[in-house]
């Protein structure tokens, strides 16, 4: 092993033992001197320093003294009072604001000190908000749109068997089919976001049964339905044949229990009833029938993987109801099959989908994103939406663009990181109507911390409604922006395959330009052709790389035709992780270092059902900043782009 290796053993070595103790004993880099003060923190209030803190553990202390670096004024603060105001001579909010606490004993003994710095504005320069309201047209003509409705019917479905849920969806999304009439409540929130939207609904009563929300639905609606399809959740493939007949022929698809259900408990039925059960030898027999027979009426756009995944009793997807509204091609495949590969290409030839054509749901191999290698050579983006609910009611919104401030640059220098956070999985349309939807309305201490969210263009035509919320409720330390790969999620190796990547580029361009963001991750972009055309073509300022390929001139970071690319970065997911990624980044005493870090929302930002993100988030740059003061800066992505574009293009080494 070398002297350079050896180092970076040793210095792993160390991390790990950092964060391997106990709190009692560690509180992150090093162990806490008994004889100084603990958990110190400075805060701006009403244009007033704070300085706080818990006195130590020794029995003798007389005072801390708190000194104001900037002006050198202090403090002798007794026992037990644990707090200095000061005031701000020059709050220059570019700068570092310190302070020092060093704590004297009765015998006139002062400690080291500590240091700490106001962490009320983390971010080099604040900049307002603009209006987000655009002039722009927005984007249109991708995914299903129905009217508005007079009047809104409710259902709640959450005491509901998982079959039962199922079934109800797809008869919302028939019902919904030409005026977003009902919805329903699969969980607390739902509600919630009709309140929050000022919706006038009413709340349809549901009798006491084991499937009330069915029930109610089911009395309320039954005429708009002609027939009974009868399916076998044994053969989860005859749900995705029963959901496209139902949506075309305005029919019911229920298993054997519920059709029983019907006939015994809820007034018989005296119409046409259809058992699918058999009719076909086998799962090929059944798609091929379904392409020859079906695939003509299903949209031109829009098609789903959305079978019964494994865990449908406990935890039963949502995006039912958009699929039989739309009447989209309904699948359930495995693209590491090769027959349900040949299947999937029958389908995709049969409809023949143009450029900016999605696929909802989720894949159904063990990795589901890799579902983009079979649909992105047939122009097909992945739009994943397995739980979001109530699509066919959302989509009747009025289409909207939106609008951000651009990117502002800040003066860097040599011996300092600038650093952007993200927050992950945007782009999955159930993780912006649910946890991040959760985090932005719950999330304590939103605000003080520059963070970016990522969030799916094709809202400004799927859901207005909650993209709006985002822009309606954003601080000035916030910012949207695209997941991976922009409009939608693709494969952009596979994705060229096809031959219309330049067209794709172009669509992506524009959905990005008037949803109003500036940034977005890539992924699964390792060629280098490819990746260049995506630079020169995103209309972006920046890019967050996550793919692996390596930059060739070997940094984090480059320029290309006006968006700079930087690695995504580390991926968090505890508490711990940001800490982490942020100290394995060491200051450089040539140049500044510019970064990035992704947080994993599922399990970073929520604990034991309470959102905890920005706390927690907060808490570990505290920790930083008190253990390696006036090292890390932390801009929005858009300003961390204007600011590297400004060095590189000022000639500054990277």
């Amino acid at each position: 092993m070398n002297t350079i290796n050896s180092l970076r053993f040793f210095l792993m070595v160390i991390l790990t033992a950092m964060w391997s103790c106990s709190d009692k004993d560690c509180s992150g880099a090093v162990t806490e001197p008994i004889n100084e003060v603990r958990a110190a923190q400075a805060k701006l209030v009403d244009d007033k320093a704070v300085v706080t803190w818990i006195d130590p553990y020794i029995k003798n202390i007389k005072n801390v003294i708190v000194k104001d670096l900037q002006t050198d004024q202090q403090e002798s603060v007794a026992k037990g009072v644990q707090q200095a105001k000061f005031s701000i001579t020059n709050n220059d909010q570019s700068k570092s604001y310190q302070f020092e606490l060093k704590v004297e004993t009765a015998s006139g003994q002062l400690s080291q000190g500590i240091t700490v710095r106001i962490v009320n504005n983390w971010a080099q320069k604040i900049h307002p908000l603009i209006d987000y309201n655009s002039q722009e047209t927005p984007q249109s003509g991708l995914f299903f749109k129905n009217k508005p409705a007079s009047e809104l019917d409710v259902f709640d479905v959450r005491k509901d068997e998982s079959l039962a849920k199922v079934v109800t969806s797809v008869m919302q999304g028939i019902v919904n089919q030409e005026f977003a009439k009902t919805y329903l409540i699969w969980e607390d929130q739902h509600l919630d976001q009709l309140n929050d939207a000022g919706c006038n609904y009413q709340l349809i009563t549901a009798p006491q049964t084991n499937n009330p929300g069915f029930t109610a639905f089911y009395n309320k609606y039954k005429d708009v339905f002609n027939k009974l399809i009868v399916w076998s959740p044994d053969d989860q493939w005859t749900w995705c044949i029963a959901q496209m007949m139902a949506a075309q022929e305005h029919a019911i698809p229920v298993t054997e229990d519920l059709k029983n259900y019907i006939i015994n408990d809820l007034g018989g039925w005296n119409k046409e009833i259809v058992d699918i059960r058999g009719r076909w030898t086998n799962k090929n027999d059944a798609y091929n029938w379904a392409i020859d027979n079906l695939a003509v009426n299903c949209h031109k756009t829009l098609c789903f993987s959305a079978g019964l995944r494994g865990d449908y009793v406990s935890s039963p997807w949502k995006i039912y109801d958009y699929a039989a509204a739309s009447k989209g091609f309904v699948f359930w495949l495995n693209e590491t099959n090769e027959s349900d590969k040949t299947l999937m290409e029958r389908i995709f030839n049969k409809i023949d989908y143009p450029v900016g054509s999605s696929v909802l749901g989720f894949g159904m191999n063990t990795i589901g994103d890799d579902l983009n290698l079979a649909i992105n050579t047939h122009n097909l983006g992945f739009v994943v939406s397995d739980y979001y609910a109530n699509a066919s009611f959302w989509c009747s919104y009025p289409n909207k663009s939106f609008q951000q401030r651009r990117g502002i640059a800040g003066e860097v220098q040599p011996g300092k990181v600038y650093v952007s956070i993200s927050l992950s999985d945007g782009d999955n349309i159930q993780y912006a109507a649910n946890i991040l939807y959760r985090i932005f309305k719950e999330g304590k201490r939103r605000g003080e911390v520059p963070v970016a969210v990522t969030m799916p263009a094709v809202l400004q035509e799927l859901n207005p409604n909650l993209l709006e919320f985002f822009y309606k409720n954003m601080t000035q330390n916030d910012e949207l922006t695209a997941g991976p790969s922009g409009m939608q999620f693709i494969f952009g190796d596979k994705y060229a395959l096809s031959g219309k990547y330049d067209e794709w580029l172009a669509l992506n361009k524009k959905w990005l330009s008037t949803a109003g963001f500036h940034t977005a991750h890539l992924w699964s972009t390792d060629n280098q052709a490819n990746f260049k055309q995506y630079m020169e073509g995103s209309g972006l300022d920046l890019v967050m790389d996550g793919s692996s390929r390596t930059n060739a001139e070997g940094a984090n970071c480059k320029y290309v035709n006006g968006t700079v690319r930087i690695d995504q970065g580390e991926q968090c997911s505890k508490e711990g992780d940001v800490y982490r990624a942020l100290l394995s980044t060491s200051p450089s005493e040539r140049r500044p270092i510019f970064k990035n870090i992704y947080i994993l929302v599922s399990d970073y930002g929520v604990e034991a059902g309470k959102v905890v993100m920005y706390e927690r988030l907060i808490k570990e740059l505290e920790k930083l900043d008190r253990d390696y003061p006036n090292t890390y800066e932390y801009m929005l992505p858009m300003d961390l782009a204007a600011t590297i574009k400004k060095y590189i293009q000022e000639g500054g080494i990277y």
